[in-house]
């Protein structure tokens, strides 16, 4: 992919203040700002995290996890007390997007915001919510139980298609952030969902909601491991302002429930995009959002919504959606600027474009096919699609005008594979 050249640095603009460093989304908008010629701190608990070593971040700061959420908020209202609306303040995780909507009447005193309220982030975070709200709406999502009692389970048993996938009720502030696990009969469901519930939610968010600790169950469909449809982009709070652009995931480690390696340019299904508006308009919903649905033989069903900066955001930004842009202008109220360059992504045309994590697709190409969990015919079919689209191929570290996030991704990959080998070969060797 071709480079945009960074453009001369604007005085006056405020800067931004970006979260997660070790996240793709959040380098993501470091390089598009940084391109834009917008000044980027990034705040991390660490100092390896790859987005902190961008060159086009001028300013790093330390601040306490979000998952301290008490000393974490506390950190940020004191840097917005001593640099007063010097920052444009956007999610760059779960955690975040819902701290900065739960505190957003103190935070937008010291910060630029573009926040919908605590009542939009959480319906659209909290599975239970987003079930109800989607169904609302018209869309159609997969067989779900949030069962409430030892009855309830023995109902889902009765009831459901097995296999079942238990599945956390949101990812904000969880201590494990699993996936889901995977139940394969009935006599089962009982037991492990008693094991899963054993995994806990920061307090802040059980006074928040108690009824967050009990997971959901939800029919699992296999289709899941080979290709979910995602819908990601920006409206604005009139819901007039609505762009977006079509993927398939097409491979995710691990395969069964993962985080996304390679995506493929799709066409928009403007059913599904006017379901989405409507999910919007539905619950006041406003800004930056990825929408996965998993795509049936039949259906398309809805099974998340990330209303944040999210992993592939980079895709999306090299197919001519400037999303980090689209949500810095709508902070600062610029609605001429928002129009232009939404404008521009109306106007643009691609040319093939795919997604894909270079390091991790050939860690689990020459893992697994060492291990002998990957058919050497699988492993010639990777190495060819990777071929067809080098061209067009987006990656989410690996650039030639900004190196240092790809060395200090690899070296923080083989520090974690020493410390914890046997999680890496988990999920990267036995892919799970």
């Amino acid at each position: 992919m071709v480079e945009q050249a960074p453009r001369t640095r604007v005085e006056g603009r405020p800067s931004v203040l970006l979260f997660s460093a070790g996240f793709y989304g959040t380098l993501a908008a470091a390089r598009c700002f940084g391109r834009n010629g917008i000044d980027v701190t990034v705040a991390d608990p660490g100092k390896l995290g790859p987005a902190s070593w961008s060159r086009f971040v001028g300013r790093r700061v330390q601040c306490p996890p979000e998952s301290q959420p008490e000393a974490f908020v506390e950190w940020l209202m004191d840097l917005g007390r001593r640099e007063p609306l010097q920052h444009v303040l956007y999610p760059t995780s779960d955690e975040l997007a819902w701290l900065v909507a739960l505190h957003r009447e103190e935070l937008s005193q010291y910060f630029h915001l573009y926040d919908p309220g605590i009542d939009a982030v959480y319906s659209l975070l909290n599975k239970r919510k987003l079930h109800e709200a989607g169904l609302a709406v018209g869309l159609k999502l997969p067989r779900t139980w949030f069962p409430e009692s030892e009855a309830d389970l023995d109902a889902v048993s009765r009831e459901a298609g097995f296999p079942v996938l238990i599945k956390p009720t949101t990812q904000i502030l969880y201590s494990t952030h699993r996936k889901g696990q995977p139940v394969q009969a009935p006599g089962q469901l009982a037991e492990e969902y008693r094991a899963f519930s054993r995994d806990g939610y920061a307090s802040m968010l059980v006074r928040f909601d108690p009824a967050v600790s009990r997971p959901m169950v939800q029919e699992f469909h296999p289709e899941a491991a080979e290709g979910i449809y995602s819908l990601s982009g920006f409206v604005d709070e009139s819901g007039e302002l609505f762009e977006v652009r079509g993927a398939m995931k097409v491979l995710q480690r691990p395969r069964r429930l993962g985080v996304g390696v390679c995506f493929e340019s799709a066409p928009v299904h403007q059913e599904l995009a006017a379901g989405l508006q409507r999910l919007c308009k539905h619950l006041g919903y406003h800004g930056v959002f990825e929408v996965e649905f998993i795509q049936t033989k039949d259906d398309y069903l809805l099974i998340d919504f990330n209303p944040r900066y999210y992993g592939q955001m980079g895709f999306d930004i090299a197919r001519g959606l400037p999303l980090p842009l689209l949500a810095y202008h709508a902070a600062l109220g610029d609605r001429d600027a928002l129009r232009r360059e939404l404008q521009a992504a109306r106007d643009w045309r691609g040319n093939g474009e795919v997604f894909c994590n270079r390091i991790a697709l050939e860690m689990l190409l020459n893992l697994q096919r060492l291990s002998g969990a990957l058919p050497v015919d699988e492993a010639r079919q990777w190495r060819r699609w990777l071929g067809a689209h080098r061209d067009t191929a987006v990656d989410p570290l690996i650039d030639s005008d900004d190196l240092m996030p790809t060395a200090v991704e690899v070296a923080q990959i083989l520090y974690g594979s020493a410390r914890h080998p046997r999680a890496f070969i988990r999920m990267m060797v036995l892919n799970r």
